[in-house]
């Protein structure tokens, strides 16, 4: 026989909201704890596709320039300044405008600013200093600065001293600037175990 009174109306009632209480409702917040884990997942699942595909696309149009244009831009701006060829080259350009050199040296590299609130600051290009100091005409010094100009890779002119000799002749100070790459330091993070 199954009792209908209201003393067991109420112990139903009680034990159905117990059960609510420690079975269901948790059960609920579980399921939810997960479905917000799920949306989460599935929206860092779609940012890392994003880089991914961004990514892709960078590295296609890298390897989409031609190996002759590689070479060019890694003669253009070299991942290291050469300290035997700069002077050598210099050499070659003054000869070829007939002015006589007496001396050429390396300055090192020239301290810039950097700007800590700029990330791309740190990845642009290195400065090197040269200073040539030579004797010419002033049509030869004309030509020699051309040469500069026309060089395969940067030659700048950042300071320039002339000074009138005897015969007509001018004696010439040049600080020149060329450039390599300062490619950023890659850290290496320790792998996860």
């Amino acid at each position: 026989m199954i009792p209908y009174g209201l003393l067991s109306q109420i112990s139903l009632i009680v034990i159905a909201a117990a059960l609510t209480m420690t079975y269901i409702k948790p059960m609920f917040v579980k399921i939810s704890d997960i479905q917000d884990k799920i949306a989460l997942y599935q929206q860092e699942t779609q940012k890392v596709s994003a880089v991914n595909q961004t990514l892709a696309t960078l590295v296609q149009q890298v390897n989409s320039v031609p190996l002759e244009d590689q070479k060019r831009l890694l003669t253009y701006m070299p991942d290291a300044v050469d300290t035997i060829a700069v002077p050598r080259d210099i050499e070659a350009i003054g000869a070829k405008a007939g002015v006589a050199i007496r001396s050429i040296s390396y300055e090192g590299p020239v301290a810039v600013p950097v700007d800590i609130t700029d990330p791309t600051s740190s990845s642009a290009p290195e400065p090197h200093s040269f200073v040539v100091d030579f004797e010419s005409s002033y049509g030869q010094l004309k030509e020699m600065l051309s040469y500069f100009e026309q060089n395969h890779y940067p030659l700048e002119v950042s300071e320039m001293e002339v000074r009138k000799i005897e015969g007509g002749f001018i004696s010439t100070t040049i600080k020149l600037i060329t450039y390599d790459r300062n490619l950023p330091v890659v850290e290496v993070q320790p792998a996860l175990q």
